[in-house]
């Protein structure tokens, strides 16, 4: 990944979450605290970014893009003005869980969300593999249901394939359909 970044003229920032915050060194994205714009983990990452952009002299009209799990989709909801895009990687919804214990319910079997769809927060492709026993797929389908009641308009989502063996769904949100390259188009 570094080298195409390099290739195509991109940065990428690894933000790595201690383990003295969290055993498993995983964003804290489960608890309430961090589910806030100007709060927490969204505001650390957000604050993360804009210090290294304009340190760098990035281009903010380029954009800027997240990538991560349930923090990831956090962040889009939060921060819609400093990330131009984001991607979430076998996530959940943002504020599906308050606490440890339906962080791992949520992650066994989906949640019962109150998340919304927003017009005003940028697109989201969602890689969530069929073959996840960690976190469930209906996870990565909520996000991009919600996606698509908030783009306020035609959305296309692909769904693409590792393998004939190996399905995953890629859904971007929203794109014109000429963007959608080397995938099926599903409805």
């Amino acid at each position: 990944m570094n080298t195409l970044t390099r290739e195509h003229g991109m940065l990428v920032l690894y933000p790595e979450q201690t383990q003295h915050a969290n055993a498993q060194k995983c964003w804290n994205w489960f608890k309430p605290q961090h589910q806030h714009r100007g709060r927490g983990e969204p505001a650390v990452l957000a604050a993360l970014t804009q210090s290294v952009t304009a340190k760098l002299n990035v281009d903010a009209a380029r954009g800027r893009t997240v990538a991560e799990g349930a923090m990831a989709d956090i962040v889009r909801l939060c921060h819609p003005d400093i990330f131009a895009a984001v991607g979430v990687h076998s996530g959940l919804p943002s504020g599906d869980a308050s606490d440890v214990m339906s962080a791992l319910s949520v992650m066994r079997s989906g949640g019962a969300t109150s998340h919304r769809g927003d017009a005003d927060v940028p697109p989201v492709i969602v890689f969530h593999s069929d073959a996840d026993h960690t976190v469930h797929t209906s996870n990565g389908d909520a996000i991009v249901e919600f996606a698509r009641r908030g783009a306020g308009g035609p959305s296309q989502a692909c769904r693409a394939s590792a393998s004939s063996s190996s399905r995953f769904p890629a859904p971007a949100l929203p794109h014109p359909p000429d963007r959608c390259r080397g995938c099926r188009r599903t409805s």
